[in-house]
């Protein structure tokens, strides 16, 4: 099991998978299969495919990427953990459920 605690501006977060591996040099942790998100004020997203650099907070992903919370695919995704920014480019898909945030 891998736990991530990172301290955002709107407090903490953290992100769990089942597997990763750590690049001390880097402060990157590449994600083998899902990863859950779960932010102080209740924002949640799962994301497949990914790896997070954990200095900058940024998660990204290529060669494919999925998600939950919202829903979306895409060939490549860049997500700002801190200004709760998602960039999707390449076969992008998105869909938004109103009232529907809520982790499987």
């Amino acid at each position: 099991d891998l736990v991530a605690r990172l301290l955002l501006d709107d407090g903490p977060a953290r992100l769990s998978a089942e597997a990763g591996q750590y690049d001390i040099d880097e402060e990157v942790v590449s994600i083998t299969g899902p990863m859950r998100m779960q932010a102080a004020d209740g924002y949640r997203m799962l994301a497949r495919g990914v790896s997070v650099d954990l200095a900058n907070k940024l998660l990204v992903g290529a060669g494919g990427v999925e998600g939950e919370i919202p829903a979306f695919s895409a060939d490549r995704l860049t997500a700002d953990l801190s200004a709760r920014t998602i960039t999707l480019s390449g076969n992008a898909r998105l869909r938004m459920e109103p009232g529907k945030l809520r982790m499987p």
